[in-house]
C-alpha cells in the first residue's frame, strides 16, 4: 500500500450516494481496501471488511437477515454491524470465538452521502456544507463514477483557475487567461482554504440554458473552498441573482483510480433552470476534465518534484503545502 495512501486512511471519505444503499449490500472500494456496506432494520448503514472471516467469500453478494445482520452467500455466517459473528449454520448453538468476527468501520450519513474513516479517529470531522432552505432551495444530484486517475488530480483541477481557457472551449468561452490577483487573498480554515475568483465568459447556447441569462457576455463570481483532504465546493454567483453550488469529492479506490461523487445546490426551482439543463452543461464540463486528468501520471504522490508551479498556480501551491501538513499529522 502507498504510503501517501495510508496517511488517508485516517479521514472521512464519502464513498456513495445515500440514495445507493437501499435493500441490498453495496461493494465499496477505498484506499486499497475492500468495504461491504448495508443497512440494518433500524435504516442505519454498517460496514465491514468485503471478504467472510470464514472462507473469504465477498459478503457483497449475500443477504440481510430478518434480525439486520449481513449473511455469507456462501455459507450462511451472519455478521452485525460492529463485526461481530453472530450465528453459523452448521454449528448451531455452540459459542462463537471471538476471532471469527470481522473489522468493522466507522460509517455516517450526511450530506445524502455515506462516510467511512478506517481508522478509529479521523483526523477531521465531516466537512459543514451549505444548506437547502437558506440560501439554496434545492439539489441536484449529479455524478457518481470512477475515474482512472489520482484524487488529487481531480481536487488541483478544481482550484485551477485558468484550464478554462484551453480546456473548455465550446462550453465556457473564458474572454482572457491572464490573471488578476486573487482579490482578498487566500484563507486558511481548519479545514482547508477558500478563495474568490471571477471569470469573464462569452455565452455559449448550454451554458444559456443553464443560467438563464442571454447577455453575449457576462461575468460569474467564484468562491472555491477546499475541504481537507479530497473535498470542494464551487460557489457561482451570476449576475442575474441566479446562483449554483457545486459539491465534488474525490475518493480515492487505490493509488491509480479514484471515484467522483458530485451534486449541485440552487437558488432556483425546476421550473427556472430543469435539472437536465444543469446536468447537460456539467457532463459536458466533467468530460473535458477527466480526458484530460485521465492521461496525467497517474500515482497517488500530491507533490511532485517535477512540476514547475508558477503565481496564476498560487491556490494549487497553497493547497499543497496545507495538504503535506495534514497528512504528517496523521501518520
Amino acid at each position: 500500500m502507498d504510503a501517501m495512501l495510508q496517511r488517508l486512511k485516517s479521514f472521512w471519505h464519502p464513498v456513495l450516494p445515500s440514495r445507493s444503499l437501499a435493500a441490498h449490500p453495496v461493494p465499496v472500494a477505498l484506499l486499497g481496501t475492500a468495504l461491504v456496506l448495508w443497512r440494518g432494520p433500524d435504516g442505519q448503514p454498517g460496514a465491514l471488511d468485503q471478504r467472510c472471516s470464514h472462507r473469504s467469500a465477498s459478503l457483497a453478494g449475500g443477504r440481510i437477515s430478518a434480525e439486520g445482520h449481513l449473511c455469507c452467500p456462501y455459507h450462511g455466517w451472519a455478521f452485525d454491524q460492529q463485526g461481530r459473528c453472530r450465528q453459523i449454520p452448521q454449528q448451531p448453538g455452540q459459542p462463537i470465538p471471538d476471532c471469527f468476527h470481522t473489522r468493522a468501520y466507522a460509517v455516517e450519513e450526511r450530506h445524502g452521502l455515506v462516510w467511512v474513516c478506517l481508522t478509529p479517529e479521523a483526523r477531521l470531522p465531516i466537512p459543514a456544507l451549505p444548506g437547502l432552505g437558506t440560501d439554496f432551495c434545492r439539489r441536484i444530484e449529479g455524478f457518481h463514477e470512477q475515474w482512472r486517475c489520482s484524487a488529487f488530480r481531480v481536487i488541483e483541477n478544481g482550484l485551477d483557475n485558468f484550464h478554462h481557457y484551453f480546456v473548455h472551449g465550446g462550453v465556457l468561452d473564458a474572454l482572457s487567461p491572464i490573471p488578476d490577483p486573487i482579490a482578498g487573498g487566500i484563507s486558511v480554515s481548519a479545514d482547508g482554504l477558500t478563495f474568490s475568483s471571477p471569470l469573464q465568459l462569452s455565452s455559449t447556447a448550454v451554458l444559456e440554458a443553464t443560467v438563464a441569462d442571454h447577455s453575449t457576455r457576462l461575468w460569474v463570481e467564484r468562491t472555491v473552498r477546499w475541504l481537507a483532504p479530497l473535498g470542494l465546493t464551487l460557489d457561482l454567483r451570476w449576475p442575474n441573482g441566479r446562483r449554483q453550488c457545486i459539491v465534488l469529492f474525490a475518493v480515492p479506490i487505490d493509488a491509480e483510480s479514484c471515484t467522483i461523487l458530485r451534486f449541485y445546490l440552487r437558488n432556483d426551482h425546476e421550473e427556472d433552470v430543469c435539472a437536465d439543463s444543469v446536468i447537460a452543461l456539467e457532463r459536458a464540463l466533467i468530460d473535458q476534465d477527466r480526458r484530460i486528468l485521465e492521461t496525467m501520471p497517474a500515482g497517488a504522490d500530491p507533490f511532485p518534484a517535477d512540476e514547475h508551479l508558477i503565481a496564476a498556480d498560487q491556490p494549487i501551491a497553497r493547497m499543497r503545502q496545507l495538504l503535506q501538513k495534514f497528512l504528517a499529522t496523521s501518520s
